[in-house]
């Protein structure tokens, strides 16, 4: 198995269609989770950057995504007060503050446990670290995790805070209140973490 991370505007709409295609296996149609094709397609058209794609060259096969949005003060709001994550769309990262919303994280089940989510994360953390440095300010940031796992990937991994709608299995809304910092520190080569 040999992992690596494609990114951005290298990811091309045969990337793109696996992904929509994984994304139907893991939050099937019937699922309050479920994301229109077309929609997810939409998010993107415009700005391909927020998408972080673990590809098993060896078997030509998406391991897993992440993928991120950036979101306005009133999609912000409305969204924290109860609209579904399927109403938001994506305006891009701007220079100046830029909220950020963490959509999507998945795994292939055959890939769980495997370096797959360490490395998207790690090249998500090095993109982000490099928009900062170009002037760029993520001056909220937010999730929602929808099962056990993610919650747990969004609090110990992100170093994400769970919000007050939050169930006991961690299903909810979280925000970073460190903009990220401590995460993108954590997988800094630099000083041998991550």
């Amino acid at each position: 198995m040999k992992l690596a991370v494609l990114m951005n505007q290298m990811i091309n709409e045969e990337w793109f269609g696996k992904m929509l295609e994984l994304e139907g296996r893991i939050f099937p149609v019937t699922g309050n989770d479920y994301l229109d094709p077309e929609y997810v397609r939409a998010l993107y058209k415009d700005n391909q950057e927020g998408l972080f794609f673990c590809i098993d060259w060896d078997a030509c096969k998406l391991a897993g995504y992440l993928t991120v949005i950036f979101l306005d003060e009133s999609q912000k709001e409305r969204y924290l007060n109860g609209a579904h994550f399927s109403t938001l769309q994506n305006i891009g990262m701007h220079k100046g503050k830029n909220i950020l919303y963490i959509y999507t994280i998945a795994v292939d089940e055959e890939y769980r446990g495997s370096a797959c989510m360490k490395l998207m994360g790690k090249a998500f953390a090095e993109w982000l670290d490099g928009k900062i440095k170009d002037g760029y300010e993520v001056s909220e940031v937010y999730a929602e995790a929808v099962s056990k796992e993610g919650a747990r990937s969004l609090h110990r991994g992100f170093g994400m805070t769970p919000m007050e709608d939050v169930d006991e299995d961690g299903r909810g809304h979280y925000f970073a209140d460190d903009h990220l910092e401590g995460y993108i520190k954590k997988c800094d080569p630099a000083r041998g973490i991550g």
